[in-house]
């Protein structure tokens, strides 16, 4: 088992994993987002979170970044939503957006989005 700090770069083999702190219930977490570099590319995970501004650098031109998207507009605590990612996800500049953890809310405007939606059984290539 490896622990990982938060802003840490780590190299575990061919995989680089960096974790940056995000906000979730209970307060005292730790919570995590990670980008993960491997054969040169990188993906994203932005982990179950509210918005923070650590989702900008761990995203940042990502060839994948994978987002949760628990509402639609409505403001959830410690969940995203499609609105604040909306307006946020032109700063990361990820090349593949795939959002995930959709509420029946979110899922309801689904047509709307212009990203990716997950579901059991994705095949992701990269």
């Amino acid at each position: 088992m490896v622990e990982l700090e938060s802003a840490e770069r780590r190299s575990l083999g061919d995989i680089t994993v960096r974790p940056a702190r995000v906000r979730h219930a209970p307060s005292e977490g730790p919570f995590f987002a990670y980008r993960i570099e491997v054969d040169g590319k990188i993906i994203a995970f932005s982990g179950d979170t509210e918005w923070v501004e650590n989702l900008v650098e761990i995203g940042r031109e990502a060839d994948l970044f994978i987002s949760e998207c628990y509402s639609f507009d409505k403001k959830v605590p410690f969940h995203l939503d499609h609105a604040t990612l909306t307006e946020n996800l032109p700063r990361i500049k990820a090349k593949r957006v795939i959002l995930t953890h959709l509420n029946a809310d979110a899922l309801a405007g689904a047509d709307a989005t212009r990203w990716e939606i997950a579901e059991d059984g994705l095949t992701v290539e990269i």
